[in-house]
């Protein structure tokens, strides 16, 4: 069986930048490996017809390994509790609980009700530490534990919440589509709604004065000041790509969501530590994780986490320094990838690009775009032919959940 790698750049506007002569990120970066594979592989749009999520993260995911996402899909709850070994029973609601910082106009807000005087800051509460969340988890179990409410320590700013009995249909909102925004169109909505918002709330009281968001107050740095709830979903059975189609793999990834789908799906789940400042290094060791992968297995998926790459916020990542991170995936994880198993012929290299989540509001969410490439014999494109935007933009949509049946075909 053909050895198979999949990339996934998780994250890229697709908008034009004024800064970049009104040109995509794709378009400016000066991607070479990426433009030769797509010379001499296959350039096209995924999706999923009808569905209304931003096609990306681990739904992206979980549809390329073919699965019907409006069927099974309901949100990365599960999933990150499947992550964190938390076992859900059949009528357990897990939530995603997310550490954030509100503000109002004049400080943190503290003291005022959830609603329009506040302002979502920052998803990630500034970059708050695992240890530094764990003393914040431990005092929200104290005060708001209760049998049908349970928290569970995550990874930095990211956690569980698991509600027994819960509603699943609450509609909740995903904090990074508030962002920068005040937070009243984002509240939860439907029934269930006004237990989810006291949660909140309630943790407001809790963390504003806590002994960590003072330090981290004193520091310069910002108060993690509320949990966000959202992303819920009851757990899901699935048949594994093992039983499907008969083989094995890994996925790496930092996010505990995209590594859940994973195992859900029988594939091991790999966790790489934070890039830090060096994103080279990082990218580098991907790809040696890859190759060390597929020594022993079929399917590599590596998971690149742009935005977070480019900039810890998502809104603030400048045109230049998009570019700047293409360019870097292209250099130290394409160029060794594709030197190591296409140009030696003993495997296929599958790169997506999926679109940034940070503009909620647009009528249609992006779709993404893939190159495949399967060797270095030429197709008969043009030679000029580079993956970016204006290239695929009038291919037609190809159903991302039947799209692996090309690689490993049907049981």
């Amino acid at each position: 069986m053909n050895k198979t790698i999949m990339v996934h750049i998780d994250g890229i506007p697709t908008h034009p930048f004024e800064e970049l002569g009104a040109r995509t990120v794709l378009q400016s970066a000066q991607t070479p490996h990426l433009d030769n594979l797509a010379r001499h592989g296959e350039l096209g749009r995924l999706g999923i017809q009808k569905e209304l999520r931003p096609f990306a993260g681990e739904l992206a995911l979980f549809s390329l390994l073919g699965y019907d996402t409006q069927k099974w899909y309901a949100g990365p709850g599960a999933f990150e509790g499947m992550n964190l070994e938390v076992v859900l029973d059949r009528n357990d609601v897990a939530f995603l609980c997310d550490f954030v910082t509100l503000r109002a106009e004049n400080g943190w807000g503290d003291g005022k009700k959830l609603g329009p005087a506040l302002v979502m800051d920052d998803i990630s509460a500034g970059g708050l530490e695992t240890e530094e969340a764990r003393e914040l988890i431990d005092a929200i179990n104290e005060q708001l534990v209760s049998e049908n409410i349970q928290f569970y320590l995550g990874y930095q700013a990211r956690h569980l919440m698991v509600w027994v009995g819960g509603n699943v249909k609450i509609g909740c909102r995903n904090p990074q589509e508030a962002l920068g925004r005040p937070i009243d169109r984002y509240l939860p909505t439907g029934e269930g709604a006004q237990i989810l918002c006291e949660l909140m709330d309630a943790s407001r009281a809790i963390l504003r004065h806590h002994p960590v968001n003072q330090e981290r107050i004193n520091a310069g740095l910002k108060p993690a000041n509320c949990l966000w709830l959202w992303g819920q979903s009851k757990p899901v059975e699935l048949s594994t790509l093992k039983e499907r189609w008969s083989i094995q793999g890994a996925v790496v990834s930092q996010s505990g969501p995209y590594r859940g789908v994973a195992m859900a799906s029988g594939l091991q789940a790999v966790n790489i530590e934070d890039h830090g400042e060096n994103t080279s290094e990082w990218l580098q060791r991907m790809a040696g994780i890859a190759s060390k992968i597929l020594e022993k297995q079929d399917l590599a998926c590596l998971h690149i986490p742009f935005a977070t790459l480019a900039s810890p916020q998502v809104s603030s990542a400048q045109a230049s320094m998009c570019v700047e991170t293409l360019e870097q995936i292209d250099e130290h994880l394409l160029g060794p990838l594709q030197q190591s198993f296409v140009e030696a012929g003993v495997g296929r290299l599958f790169v997506v690009a999926t679109p940034c989540t940070s503009q909620p509001d647009e009528d249609e969410h992006p779709s993404a775009r893939y190159v495949l490439s399967e060797g270095q014999k030429s197709d008969g494109a043009p030679s000029t032919r580079a993956f970016h935007d204006q290239e695929v933009s009038t291919a037609p949509l190809q159903n991302a959940a039947t799209f692996f049946e090309r690689f490993f075909g049907k049981k």
